[in-house]
């Protein structure tokens, strides 16, 4: 398998694991409504079990962005040979993209890395104090467009 399509499968594996969190999110909810002390039992309280759900979608977001970022810096550094390390505003902007990529593709993905910034640190700065956010279905389709614009030769 080409390196470009295990790092997209490594990253459609992560939304996997986001889907069944989900569902055990869903599930959770419906036990500690019959039961409220159910996560007590646990080790959790009930405020833990509503903040994994609230923080779900930012949790698996930052963790298919990680997948990007470790799979642009392989690129960078093995395919490419770049002994650098960029920025990933550089990487994904100016650094990677040739002719393969439009301008849609590096956009949209630069615009999940805005948001994957703001998830971490919390700051409006970067997009100029208006953020868009995403789903974790819509990151990885962006994401992995990026990705399979990457040349197929890097093994």
């Amino acid at each position: 398998m080409i390196e470009r399509q295990q790092r997209i499968a490594w990253i459609e594996a992560v939304l996997e694991e986001y889907l069944a969190a989900s569902t055990a999110a869903d599930l959770l909810a419906a036990r500690t409504k019959i039961d409220p002390s159910f996560g007590n039992r646990h080790g959790w309280t009930a405020r833990a079990g509503v903040a994994f759900a609230e923080n779900l979608e930012a949790t698996y977001i930052i963790r298919i962005y990680t997948e990007f970022e470790a799979a642009l810096r392989d690129y960078w550094l093995r395919f490419l040979k770049k002994l650098t390390r960029p920025k990933m505003f550089q990487l994904v902007n100016e650094a990677i993209p040739d002719q393969r990529f439009s301008v849609d593709v590096v956009d949209h993905a630069d615009e999940i890395r805005v948001y994957r910034n703001y998830l971490v640190h919390d700051n409006e700065d970067e997009a100029g104090g208006k953020i868009v956010p995403f789903s974790v279905q819509e990151s990885k389709s962006r994401l992995c467009a990026y990705l399979g614009c990457l040349n197929p030769r890097w093994r």
